[in-house]
C-alpha cells in the first residue's frame, strides 16, 4: 500500500502528525508513504522512519506569477504524478492542502481522505475527499491527526499513549546545557525579553551553559542582547533544522515559547517547558515525555489573536506575560524550577 500524506506547514504541525504516522506503521508495517510539505519543514519528515519520499511545496513563492515559479510547479507536478496512491490523506484540513491533494494520481480504486466538514475551519475543503472522518475539533492536534489516518485507514483509535517514533535521533547528552528557544512568529507569543535574561542567570547559578537559538535577523539580535556580558552563554550559528534538532538532542532540557522548535524538543522526548498566553496548550501546546506547559491565566487568555489589542505606546508586551499579576507561574524562577526538576 502506498500513501501520501498532505501536511504543509507549520513546525508544530508537521510534528504533530509523527505519533499517527507512529500509529499507521504499527498496524500496517508493509505500507509506503510519502509526505507533501513546504520546503521550509522540508527536513523534518525524512526523521520519521515510515517516510520513504518528501515531496516539496512552495505555495507563497509559486503565488508569483514569474517563469522560474511556474517551472519549478510544473516540476513538482511532474514529480507527484510519477507515483499513483492507493490513499491520499490531506491531514491539513485546508482549502489549499485538499487542492494539492487533488493533484496526486490514484491507483484504480485509490481514495483521497480528510476531515469532515464539521471537524476543520475551512469546511468546503471536505468537498474534495471522497472519504471523511469526522473527529471532535475540541481536543489536541496529535489526538486529532492519529484519529484521521485511524479512520482513513480503518484501524481501531487507541487513546492511551503515543510515540512520535524518532527514537533512533537519540545521541550522548551534554548533561549541563540548556537550550532557551526565544523566537516565535506571532507577537502575541512574545514573553517580555527580561525574562530570558533572568532564565540565563538562574541557569549559570545553577552550573548549565545555555545556548541560544535564531531564526531571522530580529532573533539573531534578541539572542545577542540575551547573551550579552553573560558567561557560558552561546548564540548558536545560523543551523538548518537537522543541525538544530541535533543540537537540541544533546542537551539536558530546554525553555520554549509557542514555537516550532518546542514541538521538536517533545518529539526528541527532551525535557522542556513551554509558555503558552495568547495560544491554548490544551490544544496545540508541546505534548510528550517531560514536558511541562504553563498556560496564562490572564482573563482573556487564550485569545489565539496574532496582535494583542492591549498593546499601547507605553504597553509593550501582551499583559498576559507580565509577572505576578497576570500568572503567578510566569517567573524566571518557577520556569527554570519547573525544568531543573526535570532535568536533574
Amino acid at each position: 500500500m502506498r500513501i501520501l500524506v498532505v501536511k504543509l506547514t507549520s513546525m508544530g504541525d508537521v510534528l504533530h502528525l509523527m505519533p499517527a504516522l507512529t500509529d499507521l506503521k504499527r498496524h500496517y508495517p508493509e505500507a509506503v508513504v510519502d509526505w507533501m510539505v513546504e520546503e521550509s519543514f522540508a527536513e523534518i519528515p525524512a526523521w520519521h522512519p515510515a517516510v520513504e519520499r518528501v515531496i516539496k511545496v512552495a505555495t507563497r513563492r509559486w503565488r508569483k506569477l514569474k517563469w522560474h515559479n511556474l517551472t519549478e510547479f510544473f516540476q513538482f507536478l511532474k514529480l507527484l504524478r510519477s507515483q499513483r496512491y492507493d490513499l491520499v490523506i490531506d491531514a491539513q484540513g485546508l482549502i489549499k492542502s485538499a487542492v494539492f491533494a487533488r493533484f496526486a494520481k490514484l491507483e484504480h480504486e485509490g481514495v483521497r481522505a480528510g476531515f469532515s466538514a464539521d471537524s476543520i475551519k475551512e469546511s468546503p475543503a471536505a468537498r474534495l475527499y471522497k472519504k471523511h472522518v469526522g473527529v471532535a475539533r475540541e481536543q489536541h492536534a496529535i489526538e486529532r491527526l492519529r484519529q484521521l489516518l485511524a479512520g482513513a485507514l480503518d484501524y481501531p483509535y487507541e487513546s492511551r499513549g503515543f510515540e512520535y517514533g524518532l527514537s533512533h535521533r537519540k545521541v550522548n547528552k551534554d548533561s549541563r546545557s540548556v537550550m532557551l528557544f526565544h523566537g516565535t512568529t506571532w507577537a502575541t507569543k512574545h514573553v517580555p525579553e527580561v525574562l530570558w535574561h533572568e532564565l540565563v542567570e538562574l541557569a549559570n547559578d545553577d552550573g548549565y551553559k545555555v545556548k541560544l537559538a535564531w531564526g531571522n535577523d530580529a532573533e539573531h539580535q534578541r539572542a545577542e542582547r540575551i547573551a550579552a556580558n553573560k558567561a557560558h552563554v552561546e548564540v548558536l550559528p545560523k543551523s538548518s533544522l537537522d543541525e538544530l534538532a541535533q543540537t537540541l538532542a544533546r542537551v539536558a532540557g530546554a525553555v520554549a515559547v509557542d514555537t516550532g522548535l518546542g514541538h521538536m524538543a517533545a518529539a526528541l522526548g527532551v525535557p522542556c517547558v513551554s509558555i503558552y498566553g495568547a495560544t491554548n496548550a490544551d490544544l496545540t501546546g508541546a505534548i510528550g515525555h517531560h514536558q511541562i506547559r504553563i498556560q496564562s491565566r490572564y482573563p482573556c487568555s487564550p485569545c489565539l489573536l496574532k496582535m494583542c489589542p492591549k498593546l499601547t505606546a507605553q504597553v509593550l508586551a501582551p499583559p498576559c506575560y507580565k509577572g505576578s499579576d497576570a500568572n503567578p507561574m510566569l517567573k524566571a524562577a518557577e520556569i527554570w524550577q519547573a525544568l531543573y526538576e526535570k532535568i536533574v
